[in-house]
């Protein structure tokens, strides 16, 4: 635990030292304990004392950074978090330990330096982080946890830094409990698991901050639409051996592969107040809520196509599509667009695009999962990804 101590008192001296001196002390310190324990870089499965050196020279790359483009405060906030993790418990403490660390250094920051933070910026930057660290610790993985956090949060803290929200801390305050409780509701439900707690709360703050609750209601839309057709004729694909393991409950990847282009989106329609991003959003959405409505009818099916070739395959085979799972995505995107119409997000010629773009993304998915996917260039939750990023540009070429 000693290379975490100081680590820690290294990153809080930084805030008044000046970055090249901190970057010759990490890498002084570094190179010692390296030497003094004869270690290399591992980042699989690795000890205690690897970890702790892949900590040490990651955070070395940080502080040289830091003396060039990434903000001082982001970087050394980030380094400082680590000891947080010595004392890690369960995910509702992990999420108050970590923000509570980094409203910490971050005041300290702004008290011996005189910059000054926004209220709300300052803890929606810590809640993401905090919230952002929590999710890494709920995952199970043989890849150095130190180093994985040390990477996540300053990249979180990198991009919050650069996108603020325009809201109040009593906004943030209402944005986190409505995401937290949806999700424990999904948790306590079965439709996620606790990486999806984490990553799913994340995901709906962060949106229901920059843009609004109508916004947040969409992609539920997808959550409880796609959660429902999950268990449509379970016991058939459970047969066939082609049901959604966990009873189809939610984790990490599967949030950020089907959410994370639309919140791309959404950001960009509150930053720019461009409509076109707003239709995109929802082209993205109904892609997902399509594909996954689509693969879940289809695979209870009995006849099912390549979508490359058209030879009949079993149902459940990636690429494979189907009149049901056709028909049933069709539903999805139509819905996800006349949702976002009776919410006022969308008028009726931007929903049209949004369902003819999200409809597209589902075909998209198909093909990536008949090709890529299948030669295992590519994960499920990766196509899931690309086909909901593309669906929203698709929809901005309409515009």
């Amino acid at each position: 635990m000693l290379p975490v101590i100081i680590l820690s008192a290294i990153s809080l001296l930084a805030i008044k030292l000046d970055s090249r001196l901190v970057f010759a002390i990490l890498a002084i310190t570094t190179l010692i304990y390296a030497d003094r324990k004869n270690l290399k870089l591992t980042l699989r499965n690795p000890d205690k004392e690897d970890s702790y050196f892949n900590m040490l020279l990651f955070s070395t790359f940080l502080a040289l950074l830091s003396c060039f483009a990434l903000p001082k405060d982001v970087v050394f906030a980030s380094m400082f978090l680590l000891f947080v993790h010595e004392f890690r418990k369960n995910s509702i403490l992990n999420i108050a330990a970590y923000s509570s660390a980094a409203i910490f250094y971050f005041l300290a920051f702004e008290l011996l330096t005189g910059i000054q933070y926004s209220t709300t910026h300052l803890f929606f930057v810590c809640l993401a982080g905090g919230l952002s660290a929590s999710l890494v610790e709920s995952v199970e993985t043989d890849t150095d946890k130190r180093l994985t956090l040390l990477i996540t949060l300053s990249t979180v803290f990198t991009i919050f830094k650069i996108y603020i929200p325009s809201a109040s801390v009593t906004d943030l305050g209402i944005a986190f409990l409505v995401s937290f409780l949806m999700s424990l509701l999904a948790l306590k439900a079965g439709v996620a698991d606790e990486s999806g707690l984490m990553s799913a709360t994340l995901v709906g703050t962060t949106l229901i901050l920059f843009t609004d609750i109508r916004f947040f209601a969409v992609i539920l839309l997808f959550y409880a639409l796609g959660s429902a057709v999950t268990k449509y004729r379970y016991e058939v694909k459970q047969r066939r051996g082609i049901e959604e393991q966990a009873g189809g409950a939610r984790g990490y990847t599967n949030v950020f592969g089907n959410s994370l282009a639309g919140l791309f989106f959404a950001i960009q329609y509150s930053v720019t107040g461009n409509p076109a991003f707003a239709a995109a959003f929802v082209a993205s959405v109904g892609a997902a809520l399509s594909d996954t409505m689509a693969s879940e009818i289809g695979k209870a099916g009995e006849r099912a196509y390549l979508i490359t070739t058209f030879e009949k395959v079993k149902p459940g085979v990636s690429g494979g599509i189907s009149l049901n799972g056709e028909l049933a995505g069709l539903v999805g995107a139509v819905v996800t667009s006349a949702l976002a119409v009776s919410l006022g997000i969308l008028d009726m010629y931007s929903a049209v695009i949004s369902a003819v773009a999200a409809f597209t993304g589902m075909h998209i998915d198909s093909i990536l999962g008949a090709t890529l996917e299948k030669k295992g260039y590519l994960t499920n939750s990766t196509v899931n990804f690309l086909a909901t990023l593309f669906a929203g540009i698709i929809s901005l070429f309409f515009f």
